[in-house]
């Protein structure tokens, strides 16, 4: 009776974690493919444009200009919607005449292929070199900003490259570690498929970073944010807002837009 009661409990640990593994793709990855709004909603004309990667994947993004722009954002969103998501935040950075610049990972919105790792990497270069060698605009003069797991992918081309400024809003430290507060009864370093280090990453970047994170936020914990900024080498922010992971931003808007536009701006270090 004891060996059969020994096999059930193994069983019922082991079927959890045999689906997380298998499954965790979709966890990872919320894309949407509808796109039910445009900045033209808001009264806000825009680009529709398509960069394609380097293994050959057509992403869509929108460039947003804003009059008599010095700086121009690269936003890399979180894991789930598209880019009809990020209307709310490109009304806000246009009201503070920055150029606006999203992109939808591949498998999101309009994007072709299927999300992963490595190709929402190579998305963000993709990205990147759009502005640079499409609208001739310097690095120096492009801020990337990445919201939750798009943390990871700012961070790491800030890494590569050589932007103006560096901001993680709502970031995790990597997919293991929250993984590990969410799941804590299982080898999540073991059985994880991605590791989205944005920690690592944050290590290497050389330009000014403002990490920014809410106390309330209830999908990334508020110490990865502390741990981020710990992390950061060097000149480096800490805004602490309040509200909910995709909500703190709106929530603590005027807070929020003054932090980022102050920062934004400030004279090179």
């Amino acid at each position: 009776m004891l060996f059969y009661i020994v096999i059930i409990v193994i069983a019922l640990y082991l079927l959890p974690a045999v689906l997380l593994y298998f499954m965790q793709h979709r966890i990872v990855f919320y894309p949407t493919r509808e796109i039910f709004a445009t900045p033209l909603n808001c009264g806000i004309p825009f680009e529709d444009v398509y960069p394609e990667t380097a293994d050959g994947v057509k992403i869509n993004a929108w460039f947003v200009p804003a009059d008599n722009a010095e700086y121009t954002v690269l936003f890399c969103h979180g894991n789930g919607g598209c880019l009809a998501h990020r209307v709310e935040t490109i009304e806000l950075y246009h009201k503070l005449s920055f150029n606006f610049f999203v992109f939808d990972y591949r498998g999101y919105g309009l994007s072709g292929g299927k999300p992963s790792e490595n190709g929402l990497y190579l998305d963000s270069e993709a990205a990147w070199n759009f502005l640079v060698n499409e609208k001739h605009i310097p690095p120096d003069k492009i801020v990337l900003i990445g919201r939750s797991l798009g943390g990871a992918v700012a961070s790491r081309l800030a890494a590569k490259k050589q932007p103006r400024r560096l901001i993680c809003e709502s970031a995790f430290l990597s997919i293991q570690e929250t993984g590990r507060d969410r799941y804590p009864f299982f080898p999540v370093k073991l059985l994880s498929r991605f590791t989205f280090p944005t920690g690592n990453f944050l290590k290497q970047v050389k330009c000014p970073a403002m990490i920014i994170h809410s106390r309330d936020d209830q999908v990334v914990k508020f110490s990865h944010g502390q741990r981020l900024f710990t992390i950061a080498g060097g000149p480096k922010t800490f805004l602490e807002l309040t509200g909910a992971h995709d909500e703190c931003y709106f929530d603590c808007s005027d807070q929020y837009t003054a932090a980022v536009k102050r920062f934004i701006c400030a004279p090179a270090e």
